[in-house]
């Protein structure tokens, strides 16, 4: 079921916004369209000059902090710095580092990143053990790390060094009951510090203590590093100094994906004027060796070029080198570690290609993969590194959230998780513990390890729990910010939206839609054919043709002929002094006469007539409606009626929709309502199915003798639709009927069709009790969600948010 496009209301902005912000009104339009609808927002949010920061002292621990460093370096002592191995650990290190040794002797400050492959994230007692005893430290300075280091924090107090942790991840649950906003350790009595936990901590700087509403609440790892070297420098009478450290600041902001609203957005404006004007050595090498103008350096600069080359390191290699890149003051040693993080970036890139082949190739072969809530794939010889980058494109790929797991031989499985917007993946993955050897994470993102053998029952207990873990009110589907013909695109238009730069998290790229165009030309891009160039034009007149540039786009499949949608960002093309506008690809379908799906501000609220205990039902269903309904036990309502099968319901156009049938997941039910369209949705929930594993396979047996003949292929999503089932129940129950030699199994032709031929012997490769056992647990699920259907009331089943 492909996702719709969300087309955002035109909010109409005021007219004291439009003359506040000026020039094109798409700016004044987009701005209230994400919630700035008032000079007083628009004006701070476009010009960092009109923007007054938090102070740093407002961020809870940084003035303990701050003292206990300016202390530390009085006394001469030495301070390990102990950071992490992604973009934000590499910068808020090498921003202390540098800080640090700015304000004492370079021999009293050491510093340490671990190694993704021997230590993975945080502190590591065994290292730190090692680390100490190589060199007395006196303060243990964390950043981007620390909250969750019960262990290590304990010992390095128990040794009677000073602790220091600056970090910004979720709270661990030593802390859970503490009011946000209150100071973590002072404020809290003897009895409620706990012993040889976090909070023996000296000083702990994390925001996520404070309220959801504070603007240093989305301060990533190297953001609550600066506020503490802010306030440090204060303390040194050398107030302002710590500005030159803002290029790092900017670096760890995009590349850690931080969201990009108050202070955040504030300290990246002001970071990427000093990037574009950097003279750390290290910095100028990096964009040198990424062929990139520090002049015009842009937050997709960092998020595409320098973030992906630094983050390679960490994923291959050794971070360590990052920082020393980030802090060196040598031009040549510079050079040669920007080449060497330019090398690791082409085999990351290689390694990435190799994997979603690998990734893509499982799918095909047992597409019954793509039947779950969430996507889990596992192969033995996946690099670690590069698992979490293919499971973000899968996510892009299919709409869903992606676990990948590397299962080496004889050891337990490892990998990481992406999620989509809605769905909490590390709240997913924690439900699940009882499968797990370890997990760790947050809504985007997480990381897990299990055994083996447990990987097919994380598989469908992930589902269940993305399923509870989805918010309503967050439709699935491709947001587009405005919809313009041809005609309406310029570059002066482009420059114009670049006002509302920098683009990332909290502030995403303007994506536009055009409907109804048609291919004046098409070529391949790249030394291997991989990306592709295409004339576009309306199709109705000759005039005028854009270019729409698709990276990544070179082998996919395009209509010779008839007209298509397409959604897209703008972008500028330079080449030899001359700028012209340019097209980004992001999606196209065939044309259509509308988007599918408004946003809940510009439908009307859905309706939900709730019949699911009504008998007599003749005179209260609406002529004209769409009627969903399937299984093998129908009976008619009204000879004028024509059941609709789900693959039938998005051509409704915004009919009545009435849900006779109960559908057999929460996903296909929450699909039905949006890609209807329909404002009243008549639930009637009637049972409709034979759920008991034996009548289904005697059913998809029945279809599959079928198809034998005639032409021996099935389709999977209308026999699914026939049996009222979910695409996993008769997936699975197709192998089953294979493993059993009932049928064989030639080919997948694509994600629903299979060729299918008579056979005299069981498949070897396949076992038929485990299958059976699947085939059990995928209806037991289907079974329970029915129940549900039916004793929920209408708010729970999530069709009114």
């Amino acid at each position: 079921m492909e996702q719709p496009w969300i087309l955002k209301p035109a909010v109409t902005p005021t007219p004291e916004l439009v003359a506040a912000v000026g020039g094109h009104p798409l700016v004044a339009q987009l701005l209230a369209q994400r919630g700035i609808d008032a000079p007083e927002k628009a004006l701070p949010f476009l010009d960092p000059n009109l923007y007054t920061p938090a102070p740093p002292s407002a961020l809870i621990g940084v003035d303990a902090a701050a003292q206990l460093l300016h202390a530390a370096i009085a006394a001469r002592q030495r301070i390990l710095v102990w950071g992490d191995f992604d973009v934000d650990g590499q910068t808020s290190t090498a921003l202390l580092v540098t800080a640090l040794r700015m304000l004492t002797n370079e021999d009293h400050v050491r510093f340490h990143v671990p190694n993704r492959f021997e230590e993975s994230h945080g502190i590591r007692l065994p290292k730190l053990k090692q680390k100490l005893a190589e060199w007395s430290a006196d303060v243990l300075l964390t950043c981007d790390t620390g909250i969750a280091e019960a262990e290590a924090i304990g010992y390095a107090r128990d040794g009677g060094l000073t602790v220091i942790i600056t970090d910004h991840h979720d709270l661990s649950a030593e802390f859970t009951g503490l009011t946000p906003g209150l100071d973590p350790l002072w404020g809290l009595s003897a009895a409620e510090v706990g012993v040889a936990s976090v909070r023996r901590a000296n000083a702990i700087v994390n925001p996520k203590f404070l309220p959801a509403s504070d603007p240093l609440r989305t301060l990533p790892g190297v953001g609550v590093a600066y506020k503490v070297v802010q306030r440090l420098f204060d303390l040194a009478g050398r107030r302002g100094e710590e500005e030159e450290m803002l290029d790092l600041v900017a670096l760890g902001i995009v590349a850690d994906v931080a969201e990009q609203v108050n202070d955040a957005r504030y300290l990246l404006q002001r970071g990427l004027e000093r990037l574009r004007t950097t003279n750390r050595v290290g910095l100028m090498a990096l964009m040198q060796s990424s062929r990139i103008d520090p002049a015009r350096l842009t937050a997709e600069s960092i998020g595409f070029q320098l973030g992906p080359r630094m983050n390679a390191l960490g994923r291959l290699d050794d971070a360590t080198v990052s920082v020393e890149l980030l802090s060196t003051r040598d031009p040549i040693r510079a050079g040669q570690l920007a080449n060497k993080l330019e090398r690791l970036n082409q085999e990351r890139r290689v390694l990435t290609t190799q994997i979603t082949k690998s990734a893509l190739d499982l799918i095909e072969r047992d597409p019954s993969l793509l039947d779950y809530n969430a996507l889990v794939l596992a192969h033995p010889q996946w690099h670690a590194g590069v698992v979490g980058i293919v499971a973000s494109r899968l996510v892009e790929e299919f709409g869903k959230p992606a676990v990948l797991l590397l299962t080496p031989p004889g050891e337990p499985a490892r990998g990481s998780a992406r999620s989509i917007p809605g769905v909490d993946i590390g709240a997913s993955i924690a439900a699940c513990s009882h499968l797990l050897l370890s997990h760790g994470g947050h809504p985007g993102a997480a990381g897990l390890s299990l055994l083996p053998e447990n990987i097919g029952a994380f598989r469908r207990e992930l589902s269940r729990q993305v399923e509870h873990h989805r918010d309503p009110s967050i439709q699935p589907g491709l947001l587009v910010d405005v919809a313009a013909p041809l005609s309406e695109l310029s570059l002066e238009l482009e420059e114009e939206l670049a006002r509302l730069a920098p683009f990332g998290q909290g502030n995403p790229l303007p994506r536009f839609a055009t409907y109804d165009v048609v291919i004046a030309s098409d070529r391949r891009m790249g030394a291997d054919g991989a990306h592709r160039k295409l004339q576009i034009r309306p199709a109705t007149s000759e005039a005028p043709v854009h270019e729409l540039v698709w990276f990544g786009g070179g082998d996919a499949e395009l209509p010779a002929d008839g007209a298509l949608d397409v959604v897209y960002t703008l972008s500028v093309n330079e080449y030899r002094g001359e700028r012209k506008l340019q097209l980004l690809y992001v999606a196209h379908r065939p044309a259509q006469p509308r988007p599918e799906v408004m946003t809940p501000e510009t439908r009307r609220p859905l309706e939900v007539v709730d019949l699911r205990r009504v008998a007599e039902l003749r005179a209260l269903l609406p002529t004209g409606a769409t009627w969903y309904a399937e299984g093998a036990r129908l009976e008619n309502v009204s000879p004028d009626v024509t059941y609709a099968p789900r693959f039938a319901v998005p051509g409704a156009h915004g009919r009545p929709l009435v849900v006779w049938s109960t559908p057999p997941s929460g996903e296909l039910l929450h699909w039905l309502a949006t890609s209807s369209g329909c404002d009243t949705l008549y639930l009637c929930a009637r049972a409709t199915t034979d759920d008991a594993p034996a009548a289904v396979a005697r059913q998809v047996a029945g279809m599959a003798k079928y198809a034998l003949t005639h032409d021996g292929v099935v389709d999977v999503g209308r026999m699914a639709a026939r049996l009222g089932q979910t695409e996993a129940v008769v997936r699975t129950a197709l192998l089953l009927l294979a493993a059993r030699g009932i049928l064989h199994v030639l080919e997948w032709l694509d994600g629903d069709r299979a060729r299918i031929a008579a056979s005299a012997a069981p498949a070897l490769d396949l076992d038929a009790n485990a299958l059976w056992e699947e085939l059990d647990a995928l209806l037991a699920e289907v079974r329970a969600y029915r129940r549900f259907v039916l004793r929920a009331r209408v708010e729970e089943l999530g069709l009114l948010g």
